[in-house]
């Protein structure tokens, strides 16, 4: 668009200009015009909104910016309180799952392990005690794991699991896995 073209604007029953693109585009951002006033130039059949040709305010444009900003920290908030609330489970589960050292602490992690696997199977869920509430003796690549908990619904109680290490495979191996 040529800069020396000239613009007339209808505001308030009346026509105003001439003015460049520039100085029209300049007082639409300011917001010194409306965004329903129309303009017209040389060669144009009818009037046409000013917010065509100018575009939308930068005002509005900042407004739409702060509520995406706005939008992304509540989501990361809700995710982090997600996180937060669900990490501690996700991390056990991992380690009751992964833990293949041949120490005490990772012979307690698979021992919970295989008790939440046997719960699962009968259709119940299992709260463990803390590490410091249960029992662990390791002697050479056997263990036996005393696991207090809770099984929901039924209350409390204490497994026994007798656990084999597997050293070719890097893993504790329980009952049907021996």
């Amino acid at each position: 668009m040529a800069f020396n073209e000239e613009f007339f604007i209808h505001i308030q029953g009346e026509q105003k200009g001439p003015y460049t693109y520039p100085q029209l585009k300049r007082m639409y951002e300011n917001s010194l015009i409306p965004e329903e006033t129309l303009y017209w130039r040389d060669g144009m059949e009818q009037m046409e909104p000013v917010s065509d040709l100018c575009g939308s305010r930068k005002r509005d444009h900042l407004r739409r910016l702060r509520r995406i900003r706005t939008t992304a920290i509540i989501v990361l908030a809700a995710a982090a309180m997600v996180t937060a609330y669900f990490a501690p489970m996700l991390r056990e589960g991992w380690r009751e799952m992964n833990d293949r050292d041949q120490t005490q602490e990772a012979a307690y992690w698979r021992a919970r392990g295989f008790v939440r696997e046997a719960i699962r199977r009968q259709d119940e869920s299992v709260v463990f005690d803390p590490y410091t509430s249960a029992s662990v003796s390791l002697t050479g690549t056997s263990a036996t794991v005393i696991l207090p908990g809770t099984v929901l619904g039924k209350g409390k109680t204490t497994w026994r699991v007798a656990m084999q290490y597997d050293i070719a495979g890097r893993e504790w191996k329980c009952g049907d896995e021996l």
